[in-house]
């Protein structure tokens, strides 16, 4: 796949391309139908196939007080467009500056000017443009006036739900794993980093990899999970708590994400590995002590083996 970023793009450097404008959190199965429709005409058109997606999400530079926490980090979404075999992605380096210019004037000098468009394809709820002015009508309107076809798409729903980012991260704020996953259309995942922690996972008989990642990516909530864990080229079924271990440290708050690798041997520091969600299991819960906490460990390892195997 190539990506290129829209302030270094040079005119004229795509013929008529096939375009779509979008964040693309999570690359859902809402998503993917847009997908396949903008590959459906640049096909039937002989044309390139172009994902345009702004990074940072626009929330996160406008409204820095009040975070939201993506689906997707922008290597993990470009990751996902690939398999979804996009091979031409823009990325527009979203700034207070770009958050400023008008749609008309976007589409005018971004979409004509330097991508030289004959489609635009917009999701159902797709808008772009200071302060979100660029909407279906204002976008038809221009479309007009530069010569170019605009696609506009209906919702894609599972059931009665639309499928869209945010009632995925619903369903995992509510730790419904198998909804969020079903409007993915792919196992909810997180990547980090297995850092050094208190090592107590391993006086218990339950050694786990304690995790860092993006602090505004997405987690479900807190609990213990059964999940898929991928390190290097191998997946091992494990469990994982996402939570405060108020039985070992009750005074301390601070998230930790730990994670427990069943048939695993090995020393995973320092490595990045991924972990897919498939169920929640149960909540968090503060035993007696550390004998009890050992015993429900048991359980929750019996469970997931179940679950996973």
């Amino acid at each position: 796949m190539e990506i290129f970023h829209f302030s270094e793009l040079r005119k004229g450097i795509f013929n008529k391309p096939v375009v779509t404008v979008g964040i693309f959190d999570g690359v859902h199965q809402g998503h993917v139908s847009l997908l396949n429709q903008l590959k459906n005409i640049s096909t039937r058109e002989s044309s390139d196939a172009i994902v345009v997606t702004l990074w940072p999400h626009p929330r996160m530079v406008l409204y820095p007080d009040k975070p939201i926490k993506l689906l997707t980090t922008l290597d993990e979404k470009l990751t996902l467009l690939e398999k979804n075999n996009i091979k031409k992605v823009v990325v527009i380096d979203f700034d207070r500056q770009f958050a400023s210019i008008s749609a008309q004037d976007f589409i005018r000098n971004g979409l004509v000017g330097t991508l030289n468009l004959s489609y635009l394809l917009l999701g159902y709820d797709n808008h772009f443009g200071h302060n979100k002015e660029g909407k279906v009508d204002v976008v038809k309107q221009e479309a007009e006036k530069w010569g170019f076809k605009v696609v506009h798409l209906a919702p894609v729903f599972s059931g009665e739900e639309v499928i869209s980012s945010t009632n995925i991260r619903l369903y995992l704020e509510l730790g419904n794993i198998e909804m969020a996953n079903e409007l993915l259309g792919y196992q909810f995942f997180i990547k980090g980093k297995v850092i050094l922690g208190k090592q107590l996972g391993r006086t218990l008989n339950f050694p786990t990899a304690n995790l860092q990642v993006e602090t505004y990516k997405m987690l479900p909530r807190i609990g213990v999970y059964a999940v898929w864990v991928q390190v290097d080229t191998k997946t091992y079924p494990g469990m994982m708590n996402i939570g405060f271990r108020p039985t070992i440290n009750p005074i301390i708050k601070e998230k930790t994400l730990e994670v427990h690798l069943l048939n695993f041997e090995g020393n995973l520091y320092e490595k990045e590995i991924t972990v897919s969600f498939v169920k929640r299991i149960r909540d968090e819960i503060k035993f007696s002590g550390i004998e009890e906490l050992k015993q429900q460990l048991q359980r929750d390892r019996d469970m997931v083996l179940k679950l996973l195997t």
